[in-house]
């Protein structure tokens, strides 16, 4: 017979996993946003300066 403790502690597992997942998956999207902004702030400040 499959017993209960197991089967919470297999849950309270995944459960941990998928929010490790999770937040590791914003952190990455979140250095990406911060890359492409300051990779765009760095072409607009590059064009906005005068060409001699």
């Amino acid at each position: 017979m499959f017993d209960f403790r197991k089967e919470a502690e297999m849950r309270l597992h995944s459960e941990k996993l998928a929010r490790e997942l999770a937040l590791a998956k914003q952190r990455e999207e979140e250095s990406r946003a911060d890359e492409g902004h300051a990779a765009s702030e760095a072409t607009a400040v590059t064009e906005a300066e005068p060409v001699e």
